[in-house]
């Protein structure tokens, strides 16, 4: 609730409708797999709940977007070795708008990127 005309009954900024985050892993002997999907619904940036941004970027609808995320790991005694695939659909998103530095408008999420660990125990 709000005293403010212009904010009455709007959502409320940053929470989307639906956060969804599931996965699946998968283990055989030394071997692990897993897959990470997640789903967030539009959300607004701002309590009058614009939905076209303006000049500076600092307001608007931030869209939906859905990630898969991958990983597979090896794990033997001392050793261990982890691959992943981040964004595997190579989703172009962002996830919030910058009111300050580096600037104001919108904050990229990261492209499809992969890693490896190795991993020694003693």
């Amino acid at each position: 609730s709000a005293e403010q005309t212009g904010i009455i009954g709007n959502e409320v900024e940053f929470i989307p409708k639906v956060n969804l985050k599931s996965g699946i892993t998968y283990s055989f002997k030394d071997f692990s797999g897993s897959f990470q999907y997640t789903f967030l619904s539009q959300q607004y940036s701002d309590a009058t709940n614009s939905t076209e941004s303006n000049l500076s970027g600092v307001i608007g609808l931030i869209p939906n977007y859905q990630i898969l995320d991958f990983s597979l790991s090896y794990k033997k005694k001392k050793y261990s070795l982890e691959f992943g695939i981040n964004n595997i659909l190579d989703a172009s998103y962002f996830t919030r708008r910058a009111t300050g530095y580096p600037g104001p408008g919108i904050i990229p999420s990261p492209r499809r990127n992969f890693y490896v660990t190795f991993e020694f125990n003693f």
